[in-house]
């Protein structure tokens, strides 16, 4: 369970964006390799995520980004989409999960909304929620297990932030979720650091006391 949590967590803090002209702005070519990292409450390291830029598709300067990561030799693709400078991060793509057992039928995939990130963004902008259903099964038949909603979006401030990967100017951003597997519901909330042309490039994880469970940065950069 805390597995499968820690999984739908992921996808709140890993969208990325950019400013107004997508072609223009947009920091992502193939060959190109992001590397975040993940800590426990107490700042230990607990794992180490690589996000290969497999390929950019370009319509009329809008972008269609497609990714491969990689974390503890387990592999998943997403997609991310720039129209018009909104960014969009597609959640079913990016928290499609597929069993360990590579000889099992059955999958467990996740559909549902985009989380956006509009280009106009201010400080007290409120920002759409996201909703996502988690389901286990195979091509033809599925059963949900778990949703899980993001609410309360709201850029809090816009500041600098230092971290292993470099100073960026970004915005701060604040959340809660909701996390239910049938009677059992998990609530907290975020805070996350968003950089135009990049993404997020750290962001904390709370529970519903405020105590600190988790936080998760942007490490490394790698340009080939």
């Amino acid at each position: 369970m805390t597995k499968i949590l820690s999984l739908f967590l992921l996808l709140i803090v890993t969208q990325h964006g950019f400013s107004q002209t997508c072609e223009e702005t947009s920091p992502y070519k193939v060959g190109m390799t992001l590397e975040y990292t993940n800590y426990n409450k107490k700042g230990k390291e607990l794992s180490v995520e690589s996000h290969s830029i497999e390929s950019v598709a370009n319509e009329d300067g809008n972008l269609t980004i497609y990714i491969k990561s990689v974390e503890d030799k387990e592999a998943k693709d997403y997609i991310l989409k720039c129209i018009n400078g909104d960014f969009y991060v597609d959640m079913s793509n990016y928290t499609a999960l597929q069993s360990k057992d590579n000889n099992s039928a059955f999958k467990i995939k996740a559909t549902g909304d985009f989380l956006e990130f509009p280009d106009n963004m201010e400080v007290g902008t409120v920002l759409k929620d996201g909703n996502i259903d988690l389901a286990i099964g195979d091509e033809d038949n599925s059963a949900s297990i778990a949703t899980m909603s993001v609410l309360n979006r709201k850029i809090l401030a816009k500041d600098s932030l230092t971290i292993k990967a470099g100073t960026f100017d970004g915005y701060k951003v604040s959340f809660d979720y909701v996390f239910q597997m049938g009677i059992i519901k998990f609530r907290g909330s975020g805070i996350e650091w968003y950089v135009k042309g990049i993404g997020i490039v750290k962001s904390e994880n709370y529970s519903k006391k405020g105590k600190l469970r988790s936080s998760r940065e942007l490490t490394k950069i790698t340009n080939n």
